[in-house]
């Protein structure tokens, strides 16, 4: 086991995305106990979708700045306000952000999670959303169970306010362009409501706890191409190294 301070954290803080991953059908137990130890393979994440997700998120943080109101582009019903995290639940400053976290004492899990956006509605419950830049298609679809967890772990995050409404919105790039001479590709908002399943969620700490606290990785599922098959293909290399 590594004995690192990053590895320790990562044995300690989850995030609710990591989380959701735990209930795919893709998932791999043995990648997930490497990943917890020594940490993930860097990603190859196109840097144009994080630029994206963050005009989302600005653009309504502007829009409550200035008309106290949503984007004419979100179309969310009894919005009132935007709630600030430090408002719904207890807050942990991290890399320079602000995250909600909890303990879950019975796996020793802190949750750790920062929604897109939070909402106060009229009824005084809260709204929570996530926006992703993407077209909800039905390759979109089978990651809605991880979308699922995700939300749901905010809503436990979200300790101070009741929560009536979780949503992912799916920023949908339009088929054509609007103007042939200059490059302005619009997007239009797709909504899709997510159910609020609260429970879900202590079962997934405490199934991740028992995955990490196993002292050897467990068996990968068949055909694995996550981290686990980078981590195989490593050690058959040294092995022919050797026998070379």
């Amino acid at each position: 086991m590594a004995n690192s301070d990053n590895s320790n954290a990562r044995l300690k803080y989850i995030g609710p995305k990591d989380l959701g991953n735990l209930i795919l059908p893709t998932f791999c137990p043995r990648c997930f106990w490497y990943e917890r130890h020594y940490g993930p393979f860097p990603a190859r994440f196109p840097g144009i979708f994080t630029v994206l997700d963050g005009v989302s998120k600005k653009s309504v943080y502007r829009s409550f700045q200035t008309r106290k109101k949503l984007p004419d582009w979100l179309n969310l019903p009894s919005v009132k306000r935007r709630v600030l995290l430090d408002e719904i639940g207890a807050v942990q400053n991290f890399q320079n952000r602000k995250y909600l976290i909890a303990l879950h004492k019975r796996s020793g899990w802190y949750l750790r999670g920062a929604p897109d956006s939070v909402f106060e509605l009229e009824n005084g419950t809260l709204h929570i959303v996530d926006f992703k830049t993407a077209r909800f298609t039905s390759k979109q679809d089978e990651l809605y169970p991880l979308y699922e967890v995700q939300l749901n772990g905010y809503l436990l995050l979200s300790s101070k306010y009741p929560v009536s409404k979780l949503s992912l919105v799916y920023c949908e790039p339009k088929q054509e362009l609007k103007d042939d001479i200059k490059f302005n590709l619009e997007f239009e908002a797709k909504i899709v409501d997510v159910d609020l399943k609260p429970n879900i969620i202590p079962e997934l700490l405490m199934k991740a706890r028992e995955i990490v606290d196993l002292e050897k990785p467990p068996e990968a599922i068949p055909n694995c191409h996550g981290t686990c098959y980078y981590i195989d293909k490593i050690i058959d290399n040294e092995v022919k190294k050797k026998e070379s």
